[in-house]
């Protein structure tokens, strides 16, 4: 008889243990997935912050050009004019 309830106690404490266990796999579920969602979105902004970065530099650099292009244009102009008979 007490072999039967040595078993009983046995049984009770591993239902017991594969309870918490299963409540802990699923809380490390939850939040494994919460942070991969909040490393998906702090990558994302770090990549548009970068984007942002690029694309202001890209903006600066083709305005300086425009601008270059616009003092060869108004220098050929003038030196069109001074050419004339």
């Amino acid at each position: 008889m007490e072999v039967v309830t040595e078993y009983a106690d046995h049984k009770t404490e591993l239902e017991g243990r594969i309870e918490a266990l299963e409540a802990e796999q699923a809380s490390l579920i939850a939040d494994i997935s919460t942070l991969k969602e909040k490393l998906t979105t702090l990558e994302l902004e770090r990549h548009a912050s970068s984007l942002a970065s690029d694309v202001e530099a890209l903006r600066t650099e083709k305005t300086v050009l425009e601008e270059k292009i616009a003092s060869y244009s108004v220098e050929s102009a003038a030196s069109s004019e001074g050419y004339q008979v």
